[in-house]
């Protein structure tokens, strides 16, 4: 599985570690990965396949405002930085496959190797700056 462009920061030795020591868990077409408000205790990455991201508006109404994601994509990221819930549901798109690297496995990781959490965080922060500036783009598009 190739995390390059989702931790970047992170040798080829360092992502092909956390690959290694995650635990890869299969969804069928539909179901919810992560619903919304729900607290994570790990990271996520889809290793195959492609996820939807949406969110529920006026009680019931759901809409898709990201995605599809597909192999690499990093989710859950938000939760797992601040430890709030997930701000948006991810549904499979298909049959799934996440690679999951629960918070203990990661936090026992980094304390091994301390110079690779800096690196870690900041691959993490420009995900986030990344998918924040593609909301934005949606929301608020450049005139023309």
């Amino acid at each position: 599985m190739y995390l390059g462009s989702t931790f970047s920061k992170l040798t080829n030795e360092e992502c092909k570690r956390l690959v290694d020591a995650g635990e890869v868990r299969t969804y069928r077409s539909g179901d919810v990965i992560i619903g919304e408000g729900d607290t994570l205790q790990a990271l996520m990455l889809v290793k195959t396949g492609k996820v939807r991201v949406t969110r529920t508006y006026l009680d019931d109404l759901a809409a898709e405002f990201a995605g599809p994601l597909g192999p690499g994509e990093v989710v859950g990221e938000m939760s797992f930085i601040d430890g709030k819930g997930a701000s948006a549901n991810l549904i499979a798109d298909g049959t799934t496959e996440m690679l999951v690297l629960p918070r203990e496995l990661i936090d026992k990781i980094l304390a091994e190797e301390p110079t690779l959490a800096g690196r870690f965080y900041e691959s993490l922060f420009l995900v986030l700056a990344r998918k924040l500036r593609a909301t934005n783009m949606r929301v608020l598009p450049v005139a023309p």
